[in-house]
């Protein structure tokens, strides 16, 4: 095929030929335009490779949608300016066909349809060409978990930001959405961008199977110049397996080749498929070269140029010279026409297949890949071995696949960890010896936390038989321990909770009993137990850990002194912390100012050991000081804290980037408690960066943490009067209290309704009174719901309701602004009654309304005018010495 098409109602995604239009363009990805172009005229050889006909951008099978068209066409035609969608299923479920189809629609209905290219991995340089667009634009990202997810943002960041204005659909392709859309969706959200529910592929049901096994059978035949061949349906169709449309198209496909051959009904399809795929490789002069080539293509393809292309086979050893190489990349073409070098074979699952049975045939295959990828040459760039591993990694479904997946990834551990399917990946089918490497020395990355969490659990399973009490008490650790990293707190604090009973169950065992280790346990215990909600039980078990450790101390030989102390010092501050939190400050400060003073003598010995936990310790006694109102003592802490703890970011941004936010946060909101609002401001604005960051990735763990942040500054900027970037970090707080919301919904009542009350407040001063509307209506309703569960939001709710009425009135909505007065009113003579005391006629409330009754009169009719002089004499009581 020398070029990809838009041909009638076809469009091509992920493959595009000749000149294009480059949309976007940075140095890690950018929006291709795709263009109607003519189909080629292609021999019967090509035409008649299984891998031609399973391709699903060659549509020799009609497409019969496995999803609702008029789903996604309804997400399409919504009146948002931009939104995302997120379509996935397993390799072979459809994804290409859905997404070909379905621009092709739009295609026909006037919008322009582009790709985006992640250019981390391989992807031609093509000359751009300039044309006009239409004003809709269509946006498909295939492969959406293979990049680097720092790429996919950036890029919806810009596309939202390019000023065009045009109306921008983004689908996004995946096998798996499970991290991919836990990440994204917290970043949606806090960029604006609008988004529907991901959809998942179902494949292929039960009762219609038959009649698409023989769909696709005629089809195969008439393609194949014989229309005539109709195979038996297969008699295992219920089977799960044919849930997949590649499944179902591989088995018709097969049926019609082994009629046409006389072959009997063959087993291994995807076998039988590759054995004729590969017939015309096996030309005695360049069979064996072929075989690689296609190897080569389907890891690293296609080259972004020929002398890359060229690099690729030297260094493979695929040919001896620049010449040879040529005409090995010649006799690829021949039989995989394309303007492109080395172009994959498809469709993915049969290449990954081909892997597998390349790889098994030939007992130095293996090896000498292994040398390619993790060799010092200079041929491969980190992205190409990168996308390999995930290539591999996605055809680990093959044992020969996984041997070598395992010994690149042992090698090249930092690349397995720049990818989350990777790692889940070697998690899923390596070794159990490669799986406790990474579980011994995980990385830090929040990327990793839930890839940490399926290694923690396949360490666990693998688990043997007749297994020591201390390997369970190990494992339950590491799954508590990487589950407490993800936010799953309940969880976290059963696996340790379990671990806990079995130390105390074999306390006599001297490998298991030794009381450091249990108040090691009783420590990790305790931060799920402190996160989650049960405080109470973690000052208990925090103080057991202290206990153990100071019985203990005079029996301690030299040597381990040091090691004591650091775990007696943990145990101090993770026992202040939870003090604090049942609101014992005086007591949290004590202990944690005593676990200041083990930090520091241990730091004095080794500061590189225990610098970085020294001045974690400090900033915690800062931090409750500043709780306690104690600002000045809190403040020269906490900056010399900031100041060290940027030093190691910068070093090590994985290891210490959750400490120099919560540092950062503590340093902002004690500047903002001593009224020092500039200097607060950027402070918590560095710090919301970094957690920004880290609930994209543990969205369970981090975005309370990234609300608080948020509201903080936002009440730094109100003290600035920074109006729209007040109004700016509101709407984030807002979208992030949802979120938590949707988890715990009485836990963050009061933070949205306070959130809307504030936005509200602010757009009405930019007399943004649209916008303003639904924030107090929803903030009252809130409000109003909580009332009875928390009396003292009866406090605030007045002026929620008069700052209602005010923009109601601002909209001509006079008689809901006049009921909204009157309901305001009564509920602050309520007050005044209930108190004894007269409502001051400074309030906020009656100020507004002060304000709000000539407004009302200006408008009103003379319906009105009766309702206008009730509410001046409810005004009156409350306010005997007013005067306009």
């Amino acid at each position: 095929m020398t070029d990809s098409w838009i041909g009638g109602h076809n469009i091509q995604i992920g493959v595009v030929g000749g000149d294009i239009s480059i949309l976007l363009e940075r140095p890690s990805f950018r929006l291709e335009l795709l263009r109607p172009m003519e189909s080629p005229e292609l021999p019967a050889k090509v035409r008649h490779q299984p891998s031609y006909l399973l391709d699903p951008s060659h549509e020799v099978v009609p497409y019969r949608p496995a999803v609702s068209l008029e789903m996604l066409a309804s997400w399409r035609d919504n009146s948002d300016d931009l939104s995302v969608l997120l379509l996935h299923g397993p390799g072979g479920q459809g994804k290409t066909r859905t997404a070909q189809h379905f621009a092709a629609c739009a295609a026909s209905d006037g919008w322009s349809v582009a790709q985006a290219r992640d250019l981390m991995t391989a992807a031609p340089v093509l000359p751009p060409v300039k044309e006009p667009f239409a004003e809709r634009l269509l946006i498909i990202v295939d492969y959406a978990e293979r990049w680097r997810f720092p790429s996919l943002l950036t890029m919806l960041e810009l596309i939202r930001s390019d000023g065009q204005a045009r109306i921008v659909r983004i689908l996004l392709l995946a096998r798996s959405d499970t991290h991919l859309w836990d990440q994204l969706e917290v970043e949606l959200d806090s960029l604006g961008i609008a988004y529907a529910q991901p959809i998942a592929l179902p494949g292929f049901s039960g009762p219609s199977r038959e009649a698409l096994f023989a769909e696709a059978s005629a089809a195969f035949a008439h393609a194949l110049d014989a229309p005539e061949l109709s195979p038996p349906v297969p008699g295992n169709l219920a089977d799960p397996a044919y849930d997949s449309p590649l499944t179902l198209h591989m088995a018709a496909l097969a049926g019609v080749v082994a009629a046409r051959e006389g072959d009997s009904r063959p087993t291994d399809i995807s076998r039988y498929l590759l054995l004729h795929e590969r017939r015309r490789w096996n030309d005695p002069a360049t069979g064996d070269t072929v075989r690689a080539l296609v190897v080569l293509a389907t890891l690293f393809g296609p080259a972004p140029t020929r002398e890359s292309a060229r690099a690729l086979l030297l260094a493979a050893g695929a040919a001896d010279g620049p010449a040879e190489a040529d005409r090995a990349l010649k006799a690829h073409r021949a039989l995989y026409p394309s303007d492109r070098h080395l172009a994959p074979l498809r469709p993915d699952r049969f290449a990954e297949d081909f892997l597998g049975w390349y790889l098994s045939r030939d007992p130095h295959a293996g090896e000498d890949l292994a040398a390619l990828l993790t060799g010092d040459g200079t041929a491969l760039q980190d992205g190409d071995i990168r996308q390999a591993l995930i290539v591999l990694a996605n055809a680990a479904r093959h044992e020969h696949v996984r041997d070598l997946l395992d010994k690149v990834i042992t090698e090249r551990r930092d690349l397995a960890e720049t990818s989350p399917a990777i790692m889940l990946a070697a998690a899923e089918h390596l070794p159990i010896s490669t799986v406790l490497g990474f579980a011994v020395w995980p990385d830090k990355s929040a990327e990793l936390a839930y890839a940490r969490v399926r290694i923690a659990q396949r360490v666990a399973e693998a688990r043997p038989d007749g297994a020591p009490a201390l390997l369970d008490i190990i494992n339950l650790r590491l799954l508590g321990n990487t589950l407490s990293d993800c936010g799953e707190y309940a969880q976290a604090a059963n696996a340790l909770g379990k671990a806990i009973r079995q130390v105390r169950e074999h306390r006599d065992d001297p490998e298991i009993g030794y009381p450091v280790a249990l108040a090691d346990l009783l420590n990790a215990y305790s931060a799920p137990l402190l996160y989650g909600g049960r405080p109470h039980e973690a000052v208990g078990a925090t103080a057991e850990a202290i206990e153990l450790l100071r019985d203990l101390l005079p029996e301690i030989p030299a040597g381990d002194v040091s090691v004591h102390k650091e775990s007696l010092a943990r145990s101090l501050i993770n026992h202040a912390n939870a003090l604090a939190q049942i609101e014992e400050l005086p007591n949290a400060i004590d202990v944690a100012k005593e676990a200041v003073v083990l930090y520091r003598e241990l730091a004095s010995k080794n500061f590189n050991a225990y610098g970085a936990a020294l001045f974690r310790a400090q900033t915690r006694v800062a931090n409750f000081l500043s709780q306690a109102g104690q600002h000045e003592d809190a403040l020269w802490r906490e900056q010399s804290a900031v100041n060290t703890l940027r030093r190691l970011y910068a070093r090590s941004p994985e290891e210490h980037r959750e400490d120099y936010a919560n540092t950062l946060y503590n340093l902002g909101v004690t500047l903002g408690e001593m009224g020092l609002a500039e200097q607060a401001a950027p402070i918590l604005s560095e710090a919301a960066d970094l957690f920004r960051y880290l609930a994209q990735h543990v969205p369970l763990r981090f975005l309370d943490r990234l609300a608080n942040c948020l509201f903080s500054l936002s009440s730094a900027l109100e003290e600035l009067g920074r109006v729209d970037e007040r109004i700016r970090v509101l709407r984030e707080v807002v979208i992030v209290t949802r979120q938590l919301r949707e988890k715990e919904p009485d836990r963050y009542d009061t933070r949205l309704a306070l959130t809307l009350f504030f936005l509200g407040q602010e757009l009405a001063t930019r007399e943004d009174f649209e916008d303003a509307s639904p924030a107090l209506t929803e903030a009252n309703e809130l409000f109003q719901s909580l009332v009875m569960l928390h009396p003292e939001s009866a406090m605030i709710l007045p002026d929620v309701l008069v700052t209602l009425s005010c923009v109601q009135a601002a909209l001509d909505d006079r008689a809901a602004a006049t009921a909204t007065a009157r309901e305001a009113i009564a509920m602050l003579h309520k007050r005044s009654d209930n108190s004894g005391e007269a409502v001051p006629w400074g309030g906020f409330a009656l100020n507004c309304l002060k304000l709000l009754l000539p407004l009302l009169a200006e408008k009103s009719s003379e319906e009105q005018v009766a309702d206008l002089a009730e509410l001046d004499e409810l005004l009156r009581p409350s306010a005997p010495d007013a005067s306009p």
